[in-house]
């Protein structure tokens, strides 16, 4: 094998290991506090719109993969959460969005690139709380009106699917 190839090959190693290890960190912390874990691609991010809903088909349309982790009360209580995200922000993750209210919270991290980016987040309402990673390009801009129809139940609610075998909600 030439020397041009063997340094195109550690060169292509050399530009997936950062990728990998962005959303390693999440996962490493999830796994130690997670409850259930949905990891979602383009196509089953489709899925979950029965309607055909324009604006959500342009918000997943280039999303590369989402995966949300149900953390548990532990991850809640101790706020171990809020140094993951600040591992983040030391590798060079931008707050884009940080909201408080009641027991409501939202945090959203990000490092856009020419054709999408890495975001990684918390969301909390009430006593339950995920965190999530997204890779790709995200239609921030729709974001409200896809809550919307979430509440109107024109989308699946994933965290609403009840178990098949227990046949009772995962968060009652």
């Amino acid at each position: 094998m030439s020397s041009y190839k063997i340094i195109f090959l550690l060169f292509l190693t050399g530009l997936i290991q950062p990728l990998w290890a962005q959303q390693e960190s999440i996962k490493e912390y999830a796994d130690s506090t997670k409850t259930r874990t949905y990891c979602l691609y383009p196509s089953t991010l489709r899925m979950l719109d029965p309607t055909r809903n324009p604006n959500f088909y342009q918000v997943v349309n280039n999303i590369e993969k989402l995966v949300i982790y149900t953390l548990d009360s532990t991850a809640v209580a101790d706020k171990s959460y809020l140094k993951m995200l600040q591992g983040y922000q030391a590798s060079g993750y931008e707050e884009f969005a940080a909201m408080y209210g009641g027991k409501n919270q939202f945090f959203l991290y990000g490092r856009e690139k020419n054709q999408g980016g890495n975001y990684v987040g918390i969301f909390q309402q009430e006593d339950q709380m995920q965190a999530f990673y997204l890779s790709g390009q995200v239609e921030w801009s729709k974001i409200p009106t896809l809550i919307q129809n979430l509440q109107k139940g024109d989308l699946i609610n994933i965290f609403q699917i009840k178990s098949q075998q227990s046949g009772h909600n995962p968060h009652d």
